[in-house]
């Protein structure tokens, strides 16, 4: 007895494949491409391609693609809330960092370093929760306007 495996991929049925729906599967992912290319989501075409094959490929060719302005960049910079955020993150990564040395290599210097760091991140957090704060209270005010 064959196991299934062997039934799709056997050298004596080489179209077992196609037959069994890899080429559905490819036409799925040569539609999302096509999709990706009208500014459409790739996963919706794949998954509806998976249902509607050849149709979806003929509806994405024939439909106009979609015109969105395009999508600005962010930046963990930009706004002054999500630097605090930025740098309280890094700092945090960096203690944890220098704590594990502290432990592991017991040096002084490391726990120095870590205490440094564990202030630094209360500061940043500190001052994260005030610039967020005052960028809520600022929005509330222009709802409010």
């Amino acid at each position: 007895m064959r196991n299934f495996v062997s039934e799709i991929v056997g050298p004596s049925q080489p179209d077992n494949w196609f037959l069994n729906g890899g080429g559905w599967f490819v036409l799925a992912l040569v539609n999302a491409g096509l999709a990706e290319q009208k500014n459409r989501s790739r996963w919706t075409w794949f998954v509806l391609s998976l249902f509607l094959g050849p149709v979806a490929t003929f509806l994405i060719v024939v439909w106009e693609p979609v015109t969105e302005p395009p999508l600005e960049p962010l930046h963990p910079f930009r706004r002054l809330d999500d630097r605090y955020l930025t740098l309280a993150f890094l700092t945090l990564v960096l203690t944890a960092g220098a704590l594990f040395f502290a432990v592991v290599g017991q040096a002084w210097f490391m726990w120095v370093a870590s205490v440094v760091g564990a202030a630094a991140l209360a500061v940043f957090l500190v001052l994260f929760q005030r610039a967020r704060t005052k960028r809520m209270l600022a929005r509330a005010h222009a709802l409010d306007a």
